[in-house]
Parts: structure tokens; sequence; C-alpha cells
């Protein structure tokens, strides 16, 4: 499916929660549909299409964000151990 943004990861996973808690396999009344329009539509407009990608999503890609870069210099220094 490609390169997701760190965004679209996100998204992707809160949408995948959400038919997580209301699908129900064999029962028409929360079937995927159902769940996209009682649910997910709602809170997070997109077709039904698109519901169906984001559940065949690999979990590769939601799994981890891209790895910190080394070279990216930090504002704050996330080490405490200096408090005295």
């Amino acid at each position: 499916m490609g390169k997701h943004h760190k965004n679209t990861l996100r998204r992707i996973k809160l949408v995948c929660d959400i038919v997580q808690q209301h699908y129900e396999p064999g029962n028409y009344a929360k079937s995927y549909y159902k769940v996209w329009r009682q649910y997910v539509n709602p809170v997070y407009p997109c077709c039904y299409r698109t519901l169906l990608k984001y559940i065949n999503t690999p979990l590769g890609d939601l799994k981890s964000d891209a790895p910190e870069d080394l070279r990216q210099l930090k504002l704050f220094d996330d080490d405490t151990s200096e408090t005295e």
C-alpha cells in the first residue's frame, strides 16, 4: 500500500481500534459497513472503501514510526539525571 505519513498511521490505528471495539463477525447489525456508518464516519469522515483499506493495512506499518534521525539536533536534553 506504500509508505504512510505519521498522522495517517495514527488515524489508521484509531479507526482500527474503533472497528475492533464494535465489529462482530457473523452479526449483520455489527458488520464493517454498520460500524463504519455508525461509529467511524461521524468521527473520521471517509468512504467505506477507505475503511476497508485501513483494516487491510499491514500491522508492520502501524507498529513503529520512522527511527529517530541521529543527525537531528535536539532543542532540549531528555536526560533528567542532571538535577542537583
